[in-house]
């Protein structure tokens, strides 16, 4: 388990999600995505405008074949990913090449296309942004 200072904001009705933080907070994620395991964050007390809520973490795990299915737990407050190493990887080169090629204020969705290489079909829509 790793504690970070993201931000994972989210809104029930739409489920959409959005990750933000440094890019030493993003890269710690991506190493999270590499390895698998639980991301705690700590508690947040302003307003998640244009979200709805705050999620407490996020969980990575890995299975043998499959591509990356996102959604949350909403009883746990923990956005989930489930996919094959080879897929979970591809999303953590993606979230690396945010921090190393992309400035502040960038971002990086992530959704899901019929026949898309690494996502499958999930209920949630993500964006990753860059704060540093």
């Amino acid at each position: 388990m790793t504690q970070s200072n993201l931000r994972i904001r989210y809104s029930g009705e739409s489920s959409e999600v959005e990750i933000s933080g440094s890019v030493n907070d993003l890269e710690e994620l991506a190493n999270v995505f590499t390895r698998g395991g639980i991301l705690i964050l700590p508690p947040h007390g302003d307003d998640p405008f244009p979200y709805s809520d705050y999620l407490s973490g996020l969980r990575v795990q890995q299975v043998q074949r499959d591509r990356v299915t996102i959604s949350v737990d909403e009883q746990q407050r923990l956005l989930d990913f489930t996919g094959s190493r080879e897929s979970v990887a591809v999303l953590a080169g993606n979230l690396r090449d945010l921090c190393r090629e992309g400035g502040p204020g960038e971002h990086l969705h992530v959704e899901y296309f019929p026949d898309h290489f690494y996502l499958a079909e999930s209920p949630v829509s993500l964006v990753f942004s860059r704060t540093g």
